[in-house]
């Protein structure tokens, strides 16, 4: 791999990262508070590349007075912009408070700064008579970057990872996606003190190794990202109409025929088709247990002595009925049927499909199909 084909790979990823953060921020299908913050890290972070490329190929020493452009320490502003995000995403009514304003204090001092130094070096708008302080601030700025980064993604990773948070289906699901996407945000950063231990010990240009990470991020991203944002939106919007049907004095809910007389039994019921507990796809045998207030054992023999149906049958029924009376309401024909599987209660497209013609003998869009023709 030659030098002009890595700079051809980035100015492509510049290029998609552009039109896939402005995406983000501009575009009304993905647009919301908590993708606000993910589009500007994006678009950040483009930036920060177009740094890099502007400062390899000597664009600065031919317009130097635009060289306080490459002073603009933009890596303290990435984390923030990311921290925020993950805070929103795992919390989206949360109003953040003012205490987050302050994680901004070290790029706001850092931009204030600069720009007074590039008023006297770039602009000669007045002289600075003692100048010595100036290699000083450069390299308390350039430890702060690494350390915010650093205090960031430990914050972040306690966060997404061992801090217990109240129970959310969708969050639950898209945790998966968030935490690679976490895992891509500890390589970029990792790779970067890296090599910037690499350049002080050995004096080599390995930098274009963190741009091609950081590329490879922004491919990904789009790729992933598009499907995972489109799913998203679907399954908020799919919420809100339930959310409106349920205060609809004529919504329906899916309901078990002959039902045992077992008061247990029934309190199980009552559980899944009144409090519509099938819907967490994290829903187990001991959390009905602890609502019903018997134990583990016991309950497996209740439902073991009134049918002949295991307590994951019961689930899938009540998941696909809730299902196929989506699919088949006009209210929802423009949503992805996956999304609409997920909201049911299912944790993956393959549980979904398998589950759903286990208990109908079609696949979803047959069925959809089917009685939508009929």
């Amino acid at each position: 791999m030659n030098i002009e084909f890595i700079d051809f790979f980035i100015l492509i990823g510049i290029v998609q990262g552009l039109f896939f953060s402005l995406a983000i921020l501009f575009s009304k299908f993905f647009k919301s508070n908590t993708n606000l913050y993910l589009g500007a890290a994006l678009l950040i972070g483009v930036f920060i590349n177009i740094q890099y490329c502007l400062l390899k190929y000597n664009w600065y020493e031919q317009h130097p007075s635009y060289r306080i452009l490459e002073d603009i320490e933009l890596v303290l502003l990435f984390p923030v912009c990311l921290f925020i995000y993950y805070q929103k995403f795992l919390n989206p009514k949360q109003k953040l408070s003012t205490k987050y304003l302050l994680l901004l204090l070290p790029f706001i001092i850092s931009l204030i700064v600069n720009l007074y130094i590039g008023g006297h070096f770039y602009f000669k708008l007045y002289n600075i008579t003692n100048t010595q302080w100036i290699s000083s601030f450069y390299g308390v700025e350039y430890y702060a970057s690494i350390i915010l980064n650093l205090i960031l993604l430990v914050v972040e990773y306690n966060i997404l990872f061992r801090k217990k948070r109240a129970n959310n289906y969708t969050i639950n699901y898209d945790s998966k996606w968030i935490k690679i996407f976490y895992g891509f945000h500890v390589l970029v950063v990792a790779t970067w003190v890296i090599l910037e231990i690499l350049d002080y010990y050995f004096y080599g240009d390995y930098t274009f190794i963190l741009w091609l990470i950081l590329n490879f991020f922004f491919y990904w991203v789009g790729y992933i990202g598009i499907y995972k944002f489109r799913l998203a939106r679907n399954r908020y919007e799919i919420r809100e109409v339930v959310n409106q049907e349920k205060q609809s004095p004529k919504s329906t809910k899916p309901k078990l025929s002959n039902i045992n007389e077992n008061p247990h039994f029934q309190k199980m019921i009552a559980l899944l088709e009144e409090d519509k507990l099938y819907k967490d796809p994290k829903l187990s045998r001991n959390d009905i247990a602890e609502k019903i207030g018997i134990s583990v054992g016991y309950f497996s023999q209740v439902i073991n002595a009134v049918s002949k149906k295991s307590f994951s049958d019961y689930l899938n029924f009540y998941r696909v009925e809730d299902v196929k009376r989506m699919i088949i309401n006009d209210e929802f024909k423009n949503y992805n049927i996956l999304a609409i599987g997920l909201e049911a209660g299912f944790n993956s497209k393959s549980a979904f499909y398998i589950g759903f013609k286990k208990e109908t003998g079609y696949t979803p869009s047959e069925y959809k199909k089917l009685h939508i023709n009929n």
